[in-house]
């Protein structure tokens, strides 16, 4: 059996960096694969959920020292339900996205929405859930960038505004602490 760690690492080269005839060519993350080959992404595994939201607070401090561009935290213990997990990365997020770090969530028992080029998604032998934490403006200028290649014309407009436009509303967040570093 995979190790969690080995599944997204999976996951990201069979399915996250490869082109989508749903995406009209593109890969779902058109950045993972330079990312996972220059070793800019870490993953890290939590046992118990008891223990999520303070490894999930350590790695968020530390993106920058640890010179990653993703650090993924995942745990298979479900302890930690869907509501739980969102409602902590959105307060944890008004506090990190000042200094330009931004997390997001994955549920896999997250049956909100049904998103078309997501189907294909690779099947996993664990169930785990994840939270991906990036920089904040960095995302923000790689979105940007896409956005006038057209990369979003695809996209479910539920799951664009559930991912693009949520992570838009913290711009006056990450202003604001922009603004307080000078």
């Amino acid at each position: 059996m995979k190790t969690i760690t080995e599944e997204i690492l999976h996951w990201s080269e069979y399915f996250v960096e490869q082109k989508s005839k749903k995406l009209d060519g593109w890969a779902v993350c058109p950045y993972a694969q330079k990312a996972r080959l220059t070793n800019k992404v870490k993953v890290v595994e939590v046992k118990s959920a008891d223990d999520f939201l303070f490894e999930l607070t350590k790695e968020a401090r530390t993106l920058k020292e640890q010179e990653k561009e993703l650090i993924i935290v995942a745990c298979d213990d479900f302890r930690m339900d869907i509501d739980a997990l969102a409602y902590s990365v959105e307060a944890l997020n008004y506090t990190f996205v000042r200094d330009d770090i931004y997390l997001m969530p994955f549920h896999p028992y997250d049956d909100s929405e049904e998103v078309e080029f997501l189907e294909d998604n690779l099947e996993t032998e664990n169930d785990f859930f994840m939270v991906l934490i990036q920089p904040f403006g960095k995302l923000e200028e790689a979105s940007a960038s896409l956005h006038k290649q057209g990369y979003y014309d695809n996209w479910d407009k539920q799951y664009y505004e559930d991912t693009v436009l949520k992570r838009q509303s913290y711009r006056r967040v990450y202003n604001d602490g922009q603004k307080q570093k000078n």
